[in-house]
């Protein structure tokens, strides 16, 4: 009973103060709906391909339009460069933004891409990650 009281006292607290707890605005890629996961890990501070799992992509003649949810190590930026090739230029989408990301990119029919990305963190050290997909 006096756990919940000091819980109770804490949460009005910190609304009457205007703080918000951490996992309160934090992503949560497991009530987006996403049907694809994939589960793996990086090497810290280096750039590394096929994070999304696929060596590479090749699109149909159609219009690809994903939302990508990323749960990442508290503390962490994962930046996230999609390189995309159609009609003979490249693009490139970048996310570099830290913390739990969900971000939107889309592709023009018939595109070749592949998904980069560097996770920083403590030297020498690999870190896991989950990435959450959907075609929208």
């Amino acid at each position: 009973m006096k756990r919940t009281i000091f819980v109770l006292i804490g949460v009005i607290g910190a609304m009457l103060t205007g703080i918000t707890s951490a996992s309160a605005s934090a992503v949560d890629c497991s009530a987006g709906g996403y049907t694809r996961v994939y589960n793996s890990y990086i090497p810290t501070n280096w750039e590394r391909g096929a994070i999304d799992g696929r060596s590479y992509n090749i699109g149909a003649n159609m219009t690809y339009n994903y939302e990508i949810c990323l749960d990442i190590p508290d503390n962490e930026t994962f930046t996230i460069e999609v390189r995309i090739y159609n009609n003979g230029s490249w693009s490139t989408f970048v996310d570099a933004r830290p913390g739990d990301k969900v971000f939107r990119y889309s592709l023009a029919p018939n595109s070749f891409w592949q998904v980069y990305g560097t996770l920083t963190g403590p030297g020498s050290t690999y870190l896991y990650y989950d990435w959450y997909e959907k075609l929208l």
